[in-house]
Formats: structure tokens, sequence, C-alpha cells
């Protein structure tokens, strides 16, 4: 291969590589990011403590929901404790049903184990149905009542059985001076540094070549 031909070359399958990987990378990121909206929404009487609320979304945020995702105004949050049925204890958080036949309203807390300033931000969400709803806590209250009329039935209606109370955080707080944990790589991007890898190994091979 003439030289100007084979540099050409290579700068071509250098380039298509790096594309790749951006291409990959931004395409997972905005896939697992994305939030399903229902067109109904949210009231933030519905969960003491809180001062606002986004939804009400489809699907289930503990699968949904990711480090990519703007919630009021925020990303990076993570889920710390999650209550998976409609009354139970996790860590700190406490969830409690008003009457056992009925799973639509109840009482919650978070023990005194639980610090507000270790956390940039705290919201809560709860799941009903096949839809969940996300409050901003105000970063003061311990306890209060929640009911499920931003969670949706099966025929659109309010008012689904609650099937998880979660907290997710944010960011550190006053209290947490530890660093960020660093994301693990997605494998899309993976796939695209390893396009990378072998292009570069397909350059040293064609250069001893020459």
């Amino acid at each position: 291969m003439e030289p100007f031909t084979m540099k050409l070359f290579n700068s071509t399958l250098i380039g298509l590589s790096v594309a790749a990987v951006a291409s990959l990378t931004l395409g997972v990121e905005g896939a697992s990011a994305q939030l399903s909206a229902t067109g109904t929404s949210c009231n933030v009487a519905n969960l003491t403590g809180t001062t606002d609320c986004e939804g009400i979304f489809s699907g289930n945020d503990s699968n949904t929901i990711t480090t990519e995702t703007s919630l009021f105004g925020k990303t990076g949050w993570t889920e710390r404790f999650k209550v998976d049925n409609s009354n139970g204890t996790t860590g700190p958080l406490i969830v409690a049903l008003n009457d056992a036949r009925e799973e639509t309203s109840g009482d919650w807390e978070l023990s005194e184990g639980f610090n507000f300033e270790d956390y940039g931000s705290v919201m809560f969400v709860l799941k009903g149905g096949n839809s969940f709803t996300s409050y901003l806590s105000d970063g003061v209250t311990m306890a209060g009542d929640w009911n499920t009329d931003d969670t949706l039935k099966g025929n659109g209606r309010r008012g689904a059985d609650l099937s998880h109370f979660t907290v997710w955080t944010t960011g550190t707080g006053s209290n947490n001076d530890e660093p960020t944990p660093t994301p693990v790589p997605e494998p899309a991007a993976l796939l695209g540094l390893g396009s990378i890898a072998l292009a570069s190994r397909f350059l040293r091979r064609k250069s001893d070549d020459v």
C-alpha cells in the first residue's frame, strides 16, 4: 500500500473508532436516563415533608432512574433505602399502613440513624401499579403521612396499592467529605474502547510491514 493511501486509511480507521465510542456512549446514557410521563400530574400534599414532586411516571423507578436521570434539576441520584412492600423497615426507613386491609395510605419515618446533612439532596419515590412519583424532601422532616394518589391502577385511575417506598439521594452534604464514586463504564463504551484497541494493533502491524 502506498504511504499516502496508508496514512489516509489509518486516519479514517481511527476516526471511525472514536466516533463509535462517542455514539454508543451517548446512546446508552440517553436511553437509561429517559423517564416516561403519563400525562397525569402529582401533588406534594400526598407525601408529608416534601416541597416539590415530579410524575406521575410509568414504569419502575428502580430500573428507570440512573445517575444520568435529571429530577428536580439534579443528576447523580442513588437508591439508598427501599421498603419493597406496602409496609416494613429497611435501614432507617420505616413504612406503615393506616389500615392493614388498605395499602393506599399510611405513615413513614426516618430513624435517628439518618442525617439529611450527609447528602446534597434527598427524594422519596412511591411506586404503585406500573407507575411512580418522585418527591423532593424538605431536608428537615423525619416522619409524616403518605398516600398513593400519585400512582395509577391498571385502569388508569389514581390510588394503586403501594408496591414500594424508596429513599434516593444525590451528592454529599456537609458531614460527608468522601469523593464521588467513579461510575463504571457502560458495556457500549467498553465495546467502543475495544474498537480503538483493535485499530491501534492493526496500525502497529501495518507499520511493521512497511
